[in-house]
């Protein structure tokens, strides 16, 4: 096995932490969970599964990860979400890594699931994110919501197999998990000086569902493509609304 750390942000994923950990497990024996205030039982079952736990405030996605890294017993890093897991083919090509030039910053495909349906098309269809680094090399930034790993002179190399990504138990969750983000967007998008023209506000939402549902196929996941045609178009919505009221509140 790989020498390579593992890290994971988690608050309230008594449901989902323990098949992370398990999962996580194929790649390391150095699992740290940057706990943030749960209210449930994650504590007690991190420990309980054999992973670390760094109990710390919440100061955002990035720092949360960067704070994890720098206790990792080792200088390569993967980074995992509690709904996340890591799958026999990906775990097959981590460990034969031959880890020597750290300035690669490795990256997967990620397949996510609506409850139990896998998502093939539209938006979430063709999803790949870059999660294995070398501390000493790179580092996540510190937006507040989409981060992510930043350094001198890193160049990606995509590797096969994936993640399983069960972000959205149910629509509650899904509906929920929108908002939120796209609060979050429109802080960042605020703090970057960006505007919401009345062409983001209204044309962008109609563009988005068009683009997911028809050009990217999201109709042949059926019912699930529909709902996240129309959910990913509404966070589009609610992100530049939200970003037109807190740039009215700013003036």
């Amino acid at each position: 096995m790989n020498s390579i750390s593992v890290i994971i942000i988690a608050k309230n994923e008594a449901e989902n932490i323990v098949d992370c950990i398990m999962s996580a497990k194929q790649v390391s024996k150095d699992i740290i969970v940057a706990e943030s205030g749960s209210e449930d039982n994650t504590q007690a079952l991190v420990i309980k599964a054999g992973a670390r736990l760094l109990q710390t405030d919440w100061k955002g996605y990035g720092q949360t990860r960067n704070e994890a890294a720098a206790i990792a017993v080792n200088n390569w890093v993967l980074a995992l979400d509690a709904d996340e897991r890591v799958t026999p083919k990906l775990a097959a090509a981590i460990t034969n890594l031959s880890l020597e030039d750290n300035s690669i910053l490795y990256g997967f495909k990620r397949s996510n699931f609506l409850a139990t349906k896998k998502l093939r098309f539209g938006e979430w269809g063709k999803d790949k994110v870059y999660r294995l680094y070398n501390k000493h090399n790179a580092a996540w930034d510190l937006l507040l919501v989409h981060e992510n790993i930043i350094g001198s002179g890193i160049h990606k190399k995509l590797l096969p197999g994936g993640l399983l990504h069960y972000t959205m138990k149910d629509l509650a969750e899904y509906r929920a998990k929108t908002i939120l983000y796209a609060r979050l967007s429109a802080e960042k998008y605020a703090d970057q000086g960006r505007k919401a023209t009345l062409l983001k506000r209204f044309i962008s939402p109609t563009f988005s569902f068009v683009q997911n549902y028809i050009v990217r196929l999201g109709f042949l996941d059926g019912k699930a493509g529909y709902i996240t045609a129309c959910t990913d178009s509404k966070y589009i919505f609610l992100k530049y609304k939200f970003l037109h009221e807190l740039l009215q509140q700013r003036k």
